[in-house]
C-alpha cells in the first residue's frame, strides 16, 4: 500500500512538473513573438505643389519613419517604473491553438494602441480531451 501512495505521489509531482514546464514554454514563444512586433511612428510634413496650368501634382515627403517595439516584461515595467492602465484577459476557444491566441492579443494591441504592454500566457488542460484551453492577461502600461 506504501509503494502505491508513493508512486501515485511520484506520477502526480512529475505530472504537475510536466504541465508547468510547457506553460513555461508557451510563455517564451508568446515572449519571442510579441518583441517582434512593432510599430511605425511617423514625424514629419508633406508637402503638396500643385500647378494650376498643368495636370500633375508634386508631392513631397519631408520626415522620418520610426520603428518602436513596445513589448515589455514586469520586471522592466518595475524598472522604467510605468504606471499601470489597464488590463485585460483574452481567451481562447478549447482545440485552439497558441497561435491563435497570440493573433487575438495582436488584434487587442492594435485596437487599443497602449504606450506599452506585457502578457503573461497561462493554460488549463482541458478534462479528457488532450486539449489545452489558453488564457492570456494582458496588461497595458504608460
Amino acid at each position: 500500500m506504501k509503494k502505491a501512495v508513493i508512486t501515485l505521489m511520484m506520477l502526480t509531482a512529475s505530472a504537475t512538473a510536466f504541465a508547468k514546464g510547457g506553460a513555461h514554454l508557451d510563455q517564451q514563444k508568446v515572449d519571442s513573438d510579441m518583441q517582434q512586433l512593432s510599430a511605425i511612428k511617423e514625424e514629419g510634413a508633406a508637402f503638396i505643389m500643385i500647378d494650376e496650368d498643368s495636370s500633375y501634382v508634386a508631392v513631397e515627403y519631408v520626415g522620418k519613419w520610426e520603428e518602436i517595439n513596445n513589448y515589455v516584461s514586469h520586471k522592466q515595467a518595475k524598472q522604467r517604473k510605468l504606471e499601470k492602465v489597464n488590463k485585460q484577459f483574452v481567451y481562447s476557444k478549447t482545440g485552439e491553438t497558441l497561435a491563435s491566441l497570440e493573433q487575438k492579443i495582436v488584434d487587442h494591441i492594435q485596437a487599443d494602441q497602449p504606450k506599452y504592454f506585457s502578457v503573461d500566457v497561462y493554460r488549463d488542460y482541458h478534462g479528457d480531451s488532450g486539449e489545452f484551453n489558453y488564457l492570456a492577461r494582458v496588461v497595458e502600461y504608460n
